[in-house]
């Protein structure tokens, strides 16, 4: 007969006999382990906030400190991120732009009067180029 150790945690051959004649397991499994590491976690938990509670202590500020009552640092101060910013209201500050570029392409201008560059309306400028083409003068 052999005596091969079939994973089971002892070195019995085979299946316990009368869990076979039963046709299940007859054994459950073995609750010291379970308990210890409840107990350990447990013992884990507590002592966590035992230590977190001592190092609140010792920065000065209670456990009981709300939102209103936290003493306000300079390194706590809200600072504003360097400029150009975010819109503030993106629906009138889209409009604005919307109305300035549309002001701009339906009206003549000058860019540069020194340079001579100006601008003219859009349609005026699309009739002058099926007039003359493209690079035309």
């Amino acid at each position: 007969m052999s005596t091969t150790s079939h994973g089971h945690g002892h070195d019995e051959p085979g299946a316990d006999p009368e869990s076979i004649a039963v046709g299940h397991e007859l054994k459950d499994a073995n609750p010291g382990p379970l308990i210890l590491s409840a107990v350990g976690i447990g013992v884990l938990i507590v002592v966590s906030f035992i230590v977190m509670g001592i190092m609140l202590a010792s920065t000065g500020n209670p456990l009981t400190a709300t939102g209103n009552d936290v003493p306000t640092s300079p390194a706590m101060m809200v600072q504003l991120p360097p400029a150009p910013r975010l819109e503030q209201n993106p629906v009138v500050d889209g409009s604005l732009i919307v109305e300035q570029a549309t002001k701009r392409i339906e009206s003549y201008g000058w860019d540069d009067q020194q340079a001579g560059k100006a601008h003219i309306p859009i349609e005026r400028a699309m009739e002058l180029v099926l007039e003359r083409g493209v690079g035309g003068q």
